[in-house]
């Protein structure tokens, strides 16, 4: 079916454009002024509604939807016979065509931040009357139905319930919102309405009021428009597709084989096309599933706008730092170094050699990494004062760090939902909370971003002055050491028993609970904690420790070989700058536990749905969610089978070859690394010193584990990885800085380690024999 959908350049109408792509339908918009985050696949027409392309649209479309009040209807729709959806606020009065379906729907209120939630806000206080409202994803969804279903007539859309201006004033005091909306025309409030039966909707008013809130967190009201305060971090107001044409007269292209161009992959500007395989690596470990594509690439470009902006980067450098600096090949994470090192201009102390030698250093020094030169850029008294805002969003963002990461990371935990919370929301209101998580992602990875960048800034500083203190962590406030220390709790509680250690390491998880009672209850108890988490937990697709508790009980039944740790908590620093690495670090480690918590709570959902989509005959097991995407999986589309089927035949392919670490305009399979051989040697960095001899076990899958005093090879690891850390008795990586998860949990807990390897997890093999040295960086085959 092609849809039409007029003004679509506006808030409601460009979600309602993204979802009916996603179900599978051509659409057309009509504006006058296109949108930057239209989906790119919208044909869009310009032209004012009385314009001649107006009427050529219609009559090419199976359908119009209009949302813009029955006077803006465009002529040619009312006499061509198409099928006509047209939105009206209630009470208004028009003249329709024959065969129309009008829906009326309350005054829309949301997370949005837009006109429609900011004046139906003013309206309630401002008139001092309870107000019926609509959430912006339930109008969305029902349009799509609407559609595609059929039908005439009138249906009524309204959230049970109404705002009432006492809730309102509360939810926005409990917030630290001011309750006077500066400037903002007031919406008279309705409250007579009465919704269509039969008619599902996923937010109460009640519901409805507290998103509102959510997104107007970290915001204050000036002139009518919600205006966000420096240093805190908000909630996205738009979803930024992805492969969004270049503005500044940039050609996007493929920049893998046909065979090997993941359908999900980053279109490269040939101008900007020097990548790397950095750190992002681990916690998206390749190939990912379309969802995990779809949900973290979509946050991450959210992320790098927010990031962007901080910088002070404005017009083409802002949008290629939002689109192409985090980039997907092969469905492999790459950091477009091109893209990147825009942001020297606004970074006082900063240059490009800089930048290389610190954030890129794998790309040959030969390399330019932007030949044709970069956007345009402000010089002179522009330059200083683009600095000026640069330095002093980062020091806002830097003060308000520690609240912010600790109001998302408790945000995180209260809209989690357990399996059976989950099991119990209808179809509505599943999709209205999987909306919700996907924006509560976006929030977070912008966090734990910023937050790496505060955390390098706050060492750099610390360790160049005069003979600073050593710093340490302890690691009982670190979110990413608490699958370790939970290993060491169950380990303990085994230790001496040969029965229970047996029944841990076969992953015999019930009748080790009913042998020993308090193991049972202790593993409760960690679960609370750590469940959400496991190995690659950022792949939706990925079982986690809650949902295999015996990836938890085997990791502690390989501790007990050794002995109890007597762990001397670190000394807090003396040095404010020592402090500020501290706390930097613990609230950079609570905000990555936030994505997590976050990709699991996806994970829940779409696992769900997919179960509902099995019962109906539409997907063969629930893990073919995992090769849709989230708006697919909401709006099903009548193909989905078969793109299911298609998706993970390529991920198959992708999984059979390894991808190059640096990409120079295009790329290429990385060609086959050969065994290493009886007496030669691999060379990384070195990050924790001490030299130890064992046998290689290589993790190349979620399911693989070490045995006690093994090695562990890996091409990345990740905090799932953790409680291997525990036993092993030395760790190499493929991938990895000094600042590498590898590398921060090998120096908090005493193991060999040695990262950016290259090329370990395919030049060793199961069962070798290898020497680790952890300060030289070298891996010796022995045998």
């Amino acid at each position: 079916m092609r849809v039409l959908i007029t003004d679509v350049s506006e808030p409601t109408a460009r979600d309602l454009a993204r979802t009916l792509v996603a179900a599978g339908h051509e659409v057309a918009g009509l504006t006058e002024q296109p949108h930057r985050f239209l989906d790119p696949a919208v044909d869009v027409v310009l032209a004012a509604p009385s314009a001649p392309e107006v009427a050529a649209a219609v009559a090419n479309a199976d359908a119009v939807i209009h949302l813009g009040g029955a006077d803006a209807l465009p002529a040619s729709a009312r006499t061509s016979g198409v099928r006509v959806v047209l939105a009206l606020p209630p009470g208004e009065t028009a003249e329709v065509p024959a065969g129309a379906l009008v829906v009326r729907a309350a005054p829309l209120v949301g997370r949005r931040r837009d006109a429609s939630t900011l004046g139906t806000l003013a309206g309630i206080l401002h008139f001092d009357q309870p107000g019926q409202v609509l959430h912006h994803d339930d109008l969305v969804r029902l349009l799509v139905q609407a559609v595609l279903g059929g039908g005439s007539g009138e249906q009524t859309l309204v959230a049970s319930g109404a705002i009432s201006p006492g809730d309102l004033r509360t939810a926005l005091g409990e917030a630290g919102l001011a309750t006077e909306l500066s400037g903002v025309t007031p919406i008279q409030p309705v409250s007579e309405l009465v919704a269509t039966a039969d008619v599902s909707l996923g937010w109460t008013a009640a519901e409805v009021l507290r998103d509102a809130v959510r997104g107007l967190t970290g915001h204050t009201v000036v002139d009518g428009e919600a205006v966000p305060v420096p240093g805190v971090w908000t909630l996205p107001s738009e979803f930024i597709p992805n492969n969004l044409p270049a503005t500044d007269g940039g050609t996007l292209v493929p920049a893998g084989p046909p065979a090997y161009q993941g359908e999900f992959d980053t279109l490269i500007d040939p101008r900007l096309s020097v990548l790397t395989a950095t750190n992002t690596s681990e916690a998206l470990p390749r190939p990912m599933t379309p969802i995990t594509v779809d949900l973290h690439l979509g946050a991450l470009r959210y992320t790098n706008r927010v990031m962007g902006q901080m910088l002070a980067l404005e017009g083409a450098a802002l949008e290629q730092n939002t689109s192409l600096v985090t980039c997907v090949l092969g469905h492999s994470v790459y950091i477009n170094a091109s893209v990147g090192v825009n942001v020297v201009e606004n970074m006082p102390g900063w240059d490009e050699e800089s930048v290389r030698r610190d954030v890129y250093g794998n790309i040959p020094a030969e390399v330019e990494f932007r030949p044709q030169g970069g956007p345009p850029m402000p010089t002179g008294a522009a330059a200083v004062a683009a600095q000026e805002r640069a330095v002093a969003e980062i020091i806002a963002k830097s003060m308000s760090f520690q609240p912010e990461s600790e109001r998302l990371h408790a945000a995180a935990i209260a809209e989690a939902l357990s399996t059976e919370q989950i099991a119990a929301l209808d179809d509505a209101a599943l999709a209205a909370r999987a909306r919700l998580w996907r924006d509560r992602l976006a929030e977070s990875w912008a966090v734990a971003a910023i937050g790496v960048m505060l955390v390098g800034a706050a060492s750099a500083m610390h360790y160049a002055g005069e003979d600073p203190e050593q710093v340490s962590v302890d690691v009982n406030q670190l979110d990413s050491a608490r699958t370790m220390l939970a290993v060491e709790t169950l380990a303990a509680l085994l230790r001496g028993d040969d029965e229970l250690i047996a029944l841990a390491r076969d992953g015999k998880v019930d009748a080790l609970c009913a042998a020993s009672e308090s193991f049972g209850k202790e593993l409760d108890a960690q679960l609370a904690i750590i469940g959400h988490r496991g190995p690659g937990e950022c792949e939706l697709d990925n079982s986690t420790f809650g949902d295999r508790p015996a990836l938890l009980t085997a990791a502690a039944a390989g501790a007990t070989h050794r002995a109890a740790e007597q762990r001397t908590p670190a000394a807090p620093p003396t040095s404010e700058s020592g402090q500020a690495v501290v706390s930097t670090t613990i609230c950079r480690e609570r905000a990555r536990d936030s994505v997590v918590r976050y990709t699991h709570a996806l994970r829940q959902a779409v696992r769900e749905q997919g179960g509902r989509l099995v019962r109906r005959g539409v997907l063969t097991e629930p893990s073919d969610a995992f090769y849709l995407t989230l708006d697919e999986v909401f709006a099903v589309p009548a193909d989905a089978a078969e793109r299911v089927g298609r998706r993970r035949e390529e991920r198959a392919r992708l999984k059979s070859i390894r991808m190059p670490d640096v990409v120079i305009g295009t790329w290429e399979p990385a060609a086959a690394v050969p065994a290493l051989a009886v007496g030669d040697s691999l060379t990384g960095t070195g990050v924790f010193p001490g030299a130890v001899e064992g046998r290689v076990k290589v993790l190349r899958d979620v399911d693989d584990d070490i045995e006690p005093d093994d090695i562990l090879v890996a091409s990345v690891t990740d905090t799932g990885h953790t409680a291997m850390f525990g036993y092993a008795s030395a760790v190499v990586t493929d991938i990895g800085g000094v600042a590498s998860h590898a590398a921060i949990v090998a120096r908090e807990f005493g193991v060999p380690c040695v990262v950016d390897t290259k090329v370990a997890s395919t030049a060793l093999e199961d069962g070798q024999w290898i020497r680790v040295d952890g300060a030289s960086g070298k891996v010796t085959r022995l045998s």
